[in-house]
């Protein structure tokens, strides 16, 4: 069995270990999918509801603009709802817990458990989440963004809420 190789950050709180992209990835991709059945669940009902049941209707009624502007809204609602609320409290979505990362500020690193806060939490999700909704392909550069910062690895949502994702490991 072989050790993991980790990076660390020494900040005023103490040493970390940084989050690896692969566990970070990971936790987007189990995120995702539990944000993703409830919204796609509610967009299933959205449709039904928006599609007639007789053949009266005219051609191209259905699911329009309308029903699209609320599918978007409710799915932003929901990502807002999980994403910020478990990171301002706890400092980690399910999807990082399940891979043993966390989201910490400078002053919350050294508390495991702890969350970030709203604001930072805001922030973040802001960074990732609105631009994605109109242009998915900024989705995949802001996660992807971390690769570029060598010393930190914060992504581009990172920066904007003064945050690192951490490896809860035991100090070196």
């Amino acid at each position: 069995m072989s050790t993991p190789n980790f990076e660390y950050l020494d900040i005023p709180a103490g040493r970390f270990a940084l989050a690896d992209m692969r566990s970070r990835l990971g936790a987007r991709i189990i995120d995702t999918v539990i944000i993703g059945i409830p919204i796609g669940i509610v967009d299933a009902v959205i449709y039904r509801a928006s599609v007639p049941y007789d053949d009266s209707a005219e051609v191209g009624s259905g699911f329009g603009i309308d029903e699209l502007l609320l599918a978007i809204v409710l799915g932003l609602a929901f990502s807002f709802a999980y994403e910020v609320g478990l990171t301002a409290t706890q400092g980690a979505t399910f999807g990082k817990k399940a891979l043993g990362i966390r989201v910490a500020s400078a002053d919350t690193a050294g508390a495991p458990g702890e969350g970030i806060g709203i604001g930072p939490a805001c922030a973040r999700w802001a960074t990732l989440m609105l631009p994605s909704a109109l242009c998915g392909l900024w989705g995949l550069l802001c996660s992807a963004s971390p690769l570029r910062d060598g010393a930190a690895r914060q992504g581009w949502h990172d920066r904007a809420s003064k945050t690192y994702v951490l490896a809860m490991i035991a100090e070196p």
